[in-house]
């Protein structure tokens, strides 16, 4: 390896000589995991089925939730027995490794602060005490790392970014997956905040309960903005405005049917959904979108975004 820092490192040599293997995506939520469990799925490691934009393998998932070994068991042997290389983005370190076939780890590192302040932005915690919590469960990331004698790569998440074909590459050899054009696909798909990912849906009851009015981005698309948007405690439709770029371009009333909204929290309503409809060629990559409260200026939870 050069002196360049590469923003990965290898631990306890690579994993392309085993033949069968299990890739392991450990980290801390809000801390890049996504992007690393994506980018091998685009390299062409099945990581599971009905993938949400947040690479969760919800079925191998529940079972270690629930303490369904049994179940779990009879996945994985499924999955041995199809795919010769497989992988899950796993965050309970210790959790059932000794059930995985020949497990190798990808751990991805993020900086403390922009992890603590995502889930600031999200939740209604605060920056400091979700900081602290974060050093602790990096703590037990390192001693996990440190006891165990698996092949790991180590990543820096904000060097993947600066550095997607590099990230890529150290990835491919650590696996020793040699494909082209897997490589330029996964390489595209590094983004610090992709669409599909800053778009999926978000657990309502954890939105920050202070405020008033609460909305959120479901898919930003070249000719529609869609989402919903309402206040929690007047049961009028409110109005909502699109910014591009800074300038204002339509104005709309939240009132369309969403009764998966409704049914998620006592003080919400159904008829909260909202429909930008564009005209064409009026987004263009690189734009900064927002979407306001147009009786308070405020934005909606994940709002602004970048058009990608």
């Amino acid at each position: 390896m050069s002196n360049k820092n590469t923003g990965y490192a290898i631990l306890n040599g690579d994993a392309a000589g085993l033949a069968c293997k299990t890739v392991l995506v450990l980290g801390i939520g809000r801390g890049g995991t996504s992007m690393a469990a994506g980018t091998l799925s685009k390299l062409g490691v099945y990581m599971g089925e009905q993938l949400s934009s947040r690479y969760q393998d919800s079925a191998l998932l529940d079972c270690i939730n629930r303490n369904d070994k049994k179940q779990a068991k009879k996945i994985i042997r499924e999955r041995n027995g199809k795919y010769p290389l497989w992988g899950i983005k796993k965050l309970q370190l210790w959790r059932w490794d000794n059930l995985f076939r020949e497990p190798v780890y990808v751990v991805i590192f993020r900086d403390l602060f922009a992890t603590a302040n995502r889930r600031v932005t999200l939740f209604n915690i605060s920056l400091l005490s979700e900081m602290f919590k974060i050093l602790g469960l990096n703590f037990l990331l390192l001693v996990f790392l440190r006891l165990s004698r698996r092949p790991v790569l180590i990543a820096s998440y904000e060097k993947a970014l600066l550095y997607p074909d590099e990230f890529v590459t150290g990835l491919s050899l650590f696996l020793g997956i040699d494909d082209p054009d897997k490589h330029t696909e996964a390489v595209r798909f590094i983004n610090p905040s992709p669409t599909e990912y800053t778009s999926s849906p978000v657990n309502y009851r954890l939105i920050r309960e202070s405020r008033e009015c609460l909305g959120y981005i479901d898919r930003i698309e070249a000719g529609r903005i869609t989402g919903w948007a309402l206040s929690t405690s007047n049961p009028n439709s409110v109005v909502l405005e699109l910014l591009i770029n800074g300038s204002l371009k339509q104005t709309v009333t939240a009132d369309l049917p969403r009764p998966d909204v409704a049914g998620e929290d006592a003080r919400f309503h159904e008829k909260c959904g909202f429909q930008f409809i564009l005209p064409d060629a009026l987004l263009k990559h690189g734009d900064h979108i927002d979407v306001r409260f147009a009786a308070t200026a405020d934005a909606l939870i994940n709002s602004p975004q970048k058009f990608v």
